[in-house]
């Protein structure tokens, strides 16, 4: 009998090793950034981690290394179009911006310096702002 009990709570045990390791995420593909124009989100490949594109407004003192690595300003009144307009149309960068929707919705671009530093840039301001923390170069 005790052989039985045993037995019944090293399955059980088991059991509930092998459940968790299906509960494991999935690696996230960081090759490409995905750009979304209706909500205007910059996410890390398809993946729902993600930076909005409006926090540029908020963040142009953090702009300078994503200017510097486009060779471009980000430019007012609209801070946040003149930011999608260096990343879906570079001039000089190594990379193009392709469609992935048939609505125009959906934009991929390849990760590289420009689009990494684009990423960097946007986390540093979502830090500033929502986690108050100072960034410094």
């Amino acid at each position: 009998m005790l052989r039985v009990i045993i037995a019944t709570f090293i399955t059980l045990a088991l059991t509930g090793c092998m459940d968790s390791i299906t509960k494991l995420p999935e690696p996230t593909d960081t090759s490409y950034y995905t750009i979304d124009l209706k909500d205007y989100s910059y996410c890390q490949g398809s993946s729902s981690t993600c930076h909005s594109l409006s926090t540029i407004s908020t963040g142009t003192q953090f702009a300078g290394p994503v200017e510097d690595v486009y060779g471009t300003k980000i430019s007012g009144p609209n801070y946040r179009g003149s930011l999608l307009r260096m990343i879906l149309e570079p001039q000089g960068a190594p990379y193009t911006a392709d469609k992935i929707s048939e609505n125009g919705r959906y934009y991929r671009v390849p990760a590289n310096e420009h689009t990494d530093t684009v990423w960097k840039v946007l986390g540093d301001i979502n830090d500033s702002l929502y986690n108050n923390r100072i960034i410094s170069d």
